[in-house]
């Protein structure tokens, strides 16, 4: 069965401007979903290596598949107008942040070198699964410049947001050619930390652990707040510092606009 995902939750993004597309994948159970390609805001299809773009589909994630990271190998088929489709391999994934059975994955797309997907992903004990709840696709570059005070590794970006109401989730992708970062935002969950994260105290004094030098999380008013990216330690870090208090209207902005 095909299901024509037609992006119910293109929500304004931080920075007023709509650089690639968003789909909330979680009503779906990720049978089958199929998404006819978007056009660029320059009207250009997305192109690689003078390939156009035909459509993404989102496959059913297999059993037995320990990391989102692996399943999404599995799960996110481009194809192209010449019928040829390709699905991310190992070496595509830029980083994955996992706590307990949610993950965030960021891929480079099959769609493009300077193509980005990021996923978020549920694990479904039911079906032992990891399931896609929603992804974002932007092309890395340098749209904007005006980081209205968020302290981001990068001077110029694309920048692209997902509300997932259903499942209280949130996230903003920031990103240029080579680095990409990611503020996720979800209701507080029980998860078991098994890394031996390194403990830090942030400017708002909240507390942080910091895993795999990638990414980080702490807590805000019954909120967990995940900063992730390709990017250093510090980066992550600074750009944590930056963020106003989750319950902000602006966040993750710092400046009331």
């Amino acid at each position: 069965m095909h299901i024509k995902l037609l992006f119910p939750f293109l929500l304004p993004i931080l920075f007023g401007v709509l650089l690639g597309c968003q789909a909330d994948t979680s009503t779906k159970k990720n049978k089958e979903i199929i998404i006819e390609d978007t056009k660029v805001p320059d009207g250009q299809s997305k192109v690689t290596k003078d390939k156009e773009v035909e459509s993404v589909t989102v496959h059913e994630s297999p059993k037995n598949v320990s990391f989102p990271s692996e399943a999404v190998t599995y799960q996110y088929k481009v194809t192209f107008k010449d019928g040829k489709s390709i699905f991310p391999q190992k070496n595509d994934v830029i980083f994955e942040s996992t706590l307990g059975d949610t993950s965030i994955v960021a891929i480079r797309s099959p769609e493009g070198e300077t193509n980005y997907t990021v996923f978020l992903y549920e694990y479904n004990n039911n079906t032992e699964k990891w399931v896609i709840d929603g992804f974002l696709r932007l092309q890395g570059g340098t749209g904007f410049s005006n980081k209205e005070g968020l302290n981001l590794p990068m001077d110029k970006f694309n920048a692209l947001n997902l509300e997932i109401p259903k499942k209280n989730k949130k996230i903003w992708v920031f990103a240029n050619e080579k680095e990409i970062v990611a503020i996720a935002v979800y209701n507080r969950f029980p998860f078991v930390e098994t890394n031996n994260p390194e403990k830090i105290t942030l400017t708002n004094k909240n507390e942080a652990y910091v895993l795999n030098n990638n990414f980080l999380y702490y807590l805000d008013s019954g909120k967990l707040i995940v900063v992730s990216g390709n990017t250093s330690k510090q980066n992550i870090i600074n750009l944590a510092n930056s963020l106003p208090s989750v319950n902000s209207a602006f966040f993750p902005s710092p400046k009331e606009n």
